[in-house]
């Protein structure tokens, strides 16, 4: 399902020359529980590093994250915590067997995407964690690069400089093109505010702060389907889109932005 505001904001869709990609929660479901996996480690290392009750860590990571957006930040200001150390300990030990699964239809639309469209992964999460997920999914040959965290470090999303460090990675200077998937809306703002194309992944229901929402990451095609290279087939309802997409001479989509 796609949800498109209509606040008369027009968006360019002809000049989209790269695809940026949050990793956890939106390349995969949050249904699947891997977020609840890590969450569950998190917790399970503040306590053992603290040595306090899960009710009183829950308390302190709710303040980190309010206060540095990630619990991690937290943790290396107050607590000098070794950054490899908790990272090991918390994506390392993941069994992401139990919970992903090669994604052939995302596969499938990754490669049928314009390769002269950039594709790369944006996360706040470490190098070795993009990589395995990617690797899980079986799509980690389709992107051109990843942007992580042990490069963003100070600057993770929500960031205003993020968003510069995620162009420069891309090779452009020009935000109007390019689009950014995440299932966070503070994420999304900022990147709104740096003017990219904003998604939210995981919703159904429309948000006035972004741009578009999708209740999946392969619904990517039903807003974008001038992407998809005209060879390839798809599953035949987004053939469908695509062909109808194909037929209209305008490239101007009103978008569910806020001005």
């Amino acid at each position: 399902m796609i949800e498109v505001n209509n606040t008369k904001k027009p968006i360019d869709i002809s000049k989209i020359h790269t695809l940026f990609f949050d990793l956890d929660n939106t390349l995969y479901p949050k249904s699947c529980g891997l977020a609840g996996q890590v969450s569950k480690r998190i917790t399970q290392y503040m306590g053992n590093i603290l040595q306090l009750p899960e009710e009183q860590v829950d308390k302190i990571r709710n303040q980190y994250y309010q206060t540095y957006g990630l619990t991690l930040k937290g943790l290396m200001q107050h607590h000098s915590v070794d950054i490899h150390h908790y990272l090991d300990y918390v994506h390392g030990g993941l069994e992401l067997q139990n919970f992903l699964k090669n994604d052939d239809r995302l596969r499938a639309i990754l490669g049928s995407i314009n390769p002269l469209i950039k594709k790369i992964i944006f996360s706040n999460a470490d190098l070795g964690h993009c990589q395995r997920v990617m690797k899980a999914l079986n799509i980690n040959d389709q992107f051109d690069g990843i942007l992580e965290y042990l490069e963003l470090m100070d600057y993770s999303k929500p960031h205003p400089t993020s968003y510069q460090m995620a162009m420069k990675k891309a090779q452009t200077t020009d935000p109007s093109g390019c689009v950014f998937f995440d299932d966070v809306v503070d994420n999304l703002v900022a990147a709104k505010d740096a003017g990219f194309i904003t998604v939210l992944v995981g919703s159904s229901t429309d948000n006035v702060n972004v741009d578009f929402s999708i209740s999946e990451i392969h619904d990517l095609v039903t807003i974008f389907p001038h992407l998809i290279m005209p060879q390839h087939n798809l599953q035949a309802s987004t053939s469908e889109i695509i062909n109808t997409a194909s037929s209209e001479s305008s490239t101007l989509i009103t978008s569910e932005a806020s001005s």
